[in-house]
């Protein structure tokens, strides 16, 4: 079964991938390559760190809403003002990630083993 750090570790390469891709196609000058290449590095980091279970725990589930309250904010704002900013991979791939995290940190189990014996 996937652990909550596994979970951090296969997020922040997803989130890498997205913005390494963003760059390519739509140039590097945009906020849309930094912003998911920075909560890629910091899920990445949870990933690999020696946190306790709890911290990351809470740190997955914020990251995770904090990636869907800026991507609705970024999709809503751009329905409402006359701005380009979407580029839909990007916002699809943040809605989805957000709300895999959200759920990660609820149910996902920690990184121990439950071995018997």
């Amino acid at each position: 079964m996937l652990r909550i750090t596994a979970y951090a570790r296969i997020a922040g390469i997803t989130l890498l991938a997205v913005a390494a891709a963003t760059a390519v196609f739509f140039g590097w000058g945009a906020a849309s390559v930094f912003y998911p290449a920075g909560l890629g590095l910091s899920f990445l980091y949870l990933g690999v760190s020696r946190l306790e279970t709890t911290i990351v725990r809470q740190m997955i589930g914020g990251l995770g809403v904090l990636l869907v309250v800026v991507t609705v904010v970024a999709i809503v704002a751009s329905w409402l003002l006359p701005m380009r900013y979407l580029h839909s991979p990007i916002e699809f791939t943040g809605l989805i990630v957000g709300i895999a995290s959200i759920l990660a940190a609820r149910y996902l189990p920690d990184r121990r083993s439950s071995r018997s014996g």
